[in-house]
């Protein structure tokens, strides 16, 4: 009768290997990307059936996740609206003190901000659609939070501006206002931007940046100038 094979002293020794467990820098990529691609096809649905034609069920499918998934990563449509605000406002001012900590000069800074804003409207155009048109929707707690986010950012520029007029590359005038006037040229601009029609997003922000520098009116032509 033939006797079974015993295993090797080594083979007998041996454990299942382990699972490999996920790092914290793992799982925090995972969450950034995951949340992401919710915030951008959220974000395509707003601009397909609006704010208030949109539920959590309708933007889990579309993310590619279970209704109960989705909620690991976002409380609710109210908190994915936030999200999307912030990260439009912080990005643009990231990309400026960015450019500021690089040294860059205040009409480079400047024109740095239409590229950012543009570069925006063309990889994500519901989101800033939604920047524009829902900001409205959030509680009064994060209207508050994105007001200050855009407070801080119009300051921003406002003190590059004041920079160049020290520099006597810019006109002398109010900062603040002329701040403002800067980011109206760019504020509509996620109603007309068409890549394929207008150009990419360097193209059409130098375009707009010469538009606000040098203005629409010719040398002499305002009666009382």
């Amino acid at each position: 009768m033939d006797t079974p094979d015993h295993a090797s002293p080594a083979a007998v020794g041996d454990k299942p290997a382990q699972p490999k467990r996920r790092g914290p820098k793992v799982d925090l990529e995972l969450t950034r990307q995951r949340r992401e691609d919710i915030l951008r096809e959220a974000a395509n649905l707003f601009d397909q059936v609006g704010y208030h034609g949109v539920n959590m069920e309708m933007i889990a499918e579309a993310a590619g996740l279970k209704k109960p998934t989705l909620y690991h990563y976002v409380k609710g449509k109210d908190e994915i609206l936030f999200l999307m605000q912030r990260a439009v406002i912080v990005g643009v001012r990231e990309g400026i003190e960015t450019r500021i900590a690089n040294g860059q000069p205040p009409l480079e800074l400047l024109r740095g901000v239409y590229e950012d804003i543009f570069r925006q409207l063309r990889a994500a155009p519901g989101t800033i659609r939604s920047f524009f048109e829902h900001g409205r929707e959030l509680t009064a707690d994060q209207q508050a939070e994105i007001g200050k986010e855009r407070d801080a950012f119009t300051r921003v520029v406002a003190r590059v501006i004041f920079r160049g007029m020290e520099n006597g590359l810019i006109t002398k005038s109010d900062p603040r206002l002329m701040a403002l006037c800067f980011f109206g040229v760019v504020n509509w601009a996620y109603q007309w931007y068409d890549p394929v029609r207008d150009g990419e997003p360097e193209t059409i922000a130098e375009k707009c940046f010469q538009i606000f520098c040098r203005g629409m009116v010719a040398p002499g032509a305002i009666p009382g100038a």
